[in-house]
């Protein structure tokens, strides 16, 4: 294979996985929306834990 396939076979991959990777940031709003009627503090500290990874700050495990 030459170079020009492997970029190939590599953009491909990253535009399939691309829509995993932003669903999994995307979680905590849903969650936070679940939880606003039955528990609004969770879903506030849901809203805060997004605003400090927009920012950098903390660790986020997409896996929870």
């Amino acid at each position: 294979m030459d170079i020009a396939s492997i970029l190939i076979v590599c953009a491909i991959v990253v535009l399939c996985a691309l829509p995993f990777i932003i669903g999994a940031f995307r979680g905590l709003d849903r969650r936070a929306d679940d939880f606003e009627g039955s528990n609004p503090e969770i879903s506030q500290a849901l809203r805060d834990a997004r605003k400090n990874i927009d920012r950098g700050k903390g660790y986020y495990d997409p896996r929870l």
